[in-house]
């Protein structure tokens, strides 16, 4: 193994960049170490897409790119006869229930998608069909399209008859009581006139994804044995909201791991590339120290979405007492992954608590790494979206959901030469496999500084 090629990758998922109006941890005070190699290394920020461990492990795995995407319903010319639509009209006619369609809307893609949707179920009886929607949008800009988005899909499913939109919230209060509420008892805000209330939103300078659930039209109370169908495009967190739909009948575009009952009307597709495959192909062994009960979500994303351990991937429990750092680093390993989170806690003062000691863990990893001449990359899977309590009784939120710090000792790449172009952690992931392989055909992140290398580009 060649010593010089051997990469570590130390991450404190949940730490992102606090938002304009979150409050700030202020991690640089508490993190001397880190705080020094930010101002002599390289220091970038990614995009956060993602919204806890799971996710993240996922991108960076995967890409979105390699994730299910639009084109297996729009390309399906037989989807009038899918046994699992099928059975969801059925089962709708023979037991009076309504069809409750949950979608994310990210772009006319989906509009026509619900469209055909509602197109295939809509003739097989009389039922009535509510489409609920998510909005993921991060800027208030994005109001104006969002706006013109509805009115398209309403104008569209409107022409069916018993289809009406019933509700709308953004992404980050799916899991809410405010929303399961308001789909369990019809209670809430109710806005017939939508671009009212979204023009106001954009007024007060909420953030799409922040919007809290209202109602268009009336009738689309969940009820006993009502169905629901999930376009799970993406991975978005809905846990916690799709626990209290004990009484509903589930159904989703793509199989949903976390509810192996849920009847899915797609396989989802196999990944060609994901983590475990890069190490295999490249003859590459990598350790990750992580907790016990996350080595079966990693594994499973880390190996392209399948139930099975890479024998190129070993694991060590990261909250081992005796954990020494320079014998974890010496071991025969190319690629090491340092697996911590600040997602569990509860108290602003626990995660300064843990900061301070994960600081002195990048201290003597940084010596390390320098006396050997390993890279050494310090980052994040995702960012928190969270409340928290501050002193007795005084609630603060914590806003790192946009975009992740990155820190990057990599001698090839001095900070005076190069920087980095704005990418994810999919992004973060190929530049440590180009680190590692020394392969110019994956592609990284590091550009070259200057004018005249910024237009080559």
């Amino acid at each position: 193994m060649n010593n010089s090629t051997k990469s570590i990758l130390f991450l404190i998922n949940g730490l992102g960049v606090a938002s304009k109006d979150s409050f700030d941890i202020k991690f640089n005070d508490m993190m001397p170490n880190l705080s020094m190699l930010m101002g002599n290394y390289i220091f970038a920020k990614l995009e956060n897409k993602n919204y806890n461990y799971k996710n993240g492990f996922r991108n960076f795995s995967l890409g979105n790119d390699l994730l299910p995407t639009y084109h297996i319903l729009e390309s399906d010319t037989n989807f009038q006869n899918n046994p699992t639509i099928i059975n969801i009209a059925n089962d709708a006619i023979n037991n009076h229930t309504k069809v409750h369609l949950f979608c994310f809307l990210d772009n006319e893609q989906v509009i026509n998608q619900v469209v055909k949707i509602v197109n295939v179920l809509r003739p097989r009886g009389n039922f009535n069909i509510f489409v609920h929607i998510v909005i993921r949008q991060k800027d208030i800009v994005d109001y104006d399209s969002i706006i013109k988005m509805i009115k398209q899909l309403e104008d569209k499913i409107t022409l069916a008859e018993n289809v009406q939109i019933g509700a709308l919230v953004g992404e980050r209060q799916i899991n809410s009581d405010k929303f399961y509420d308001l789909l369990n008892k019809q209670s809430g805000g109710k806005w017939p006139d939508y671009s009212r209330k979204l023009n106001y939103e954009k007024t007060e300078g909420t953030i799409p994804r922040d919007l809290e659930p209202f109602y268009i039209n009336v009738g689309f109370k969940l009820e006993p044995n009502d169905i629901s169908l999930f376009l799970n495009y993406e991975d978005v967190d809905c846990d916690e909201f799709i626990k209290k739909l004990y009484n509903v009948k589930l159904y989703t575009l793509f199989p949903m791991k976390s509810y192996s009952y849920a009847v899915n009307i797609y396989n989802e597709i196999p990944p060609n590339e994901y983590f475990s495959k890069s190490l295999e192909q490249n003859n590459l062994k990598c350790l990750i120290l992580t907790t016990e009960e996350r080595i079966p979500t990693i594994t499973y994303n880390l190996c392209g979405l399948k139930d099975e351990k890479s024998p190129n991937i070993d694991y060590e429990n990261i909250n081992n007492k005796d954990l020494n750092i320079t014998d974890v680093i010496s071991k025969n390993y190319q690629y090491i992954i340092f697996d911590y989170d600040i997602g569990n806690f509860k108290e602003i003062s626990k995660i300064k608590d843990f900061l301070m000691i994960l600081d002195n863990q990048i201290d003597e990893i940084y010596k390390n790494c320098d006396q050997n001449s390993y890279n050494f990359y310090i980052s994040s899977l995702y960012g928190l979206y969270k409340e928290y309590i501050v002193g007795v009784d005084k609630k603060v939120k914590l806003d790192y959901s946009k975009e992740l710090p990155l820190v990057i000792i990599n001698n090839n790449y001095p900070a005076s030469k190069y920087t980095i172009k704005y990418g994810d952690t999919h992004d973060l992931s190929n530049t440590i496999f180009n680190s590692i392989t020394n392969n110019p055909n994956i592609k990284t992140l590091f550009r070259k500084k200057g004018i005249i290398a910024f237009f080559k580009e």
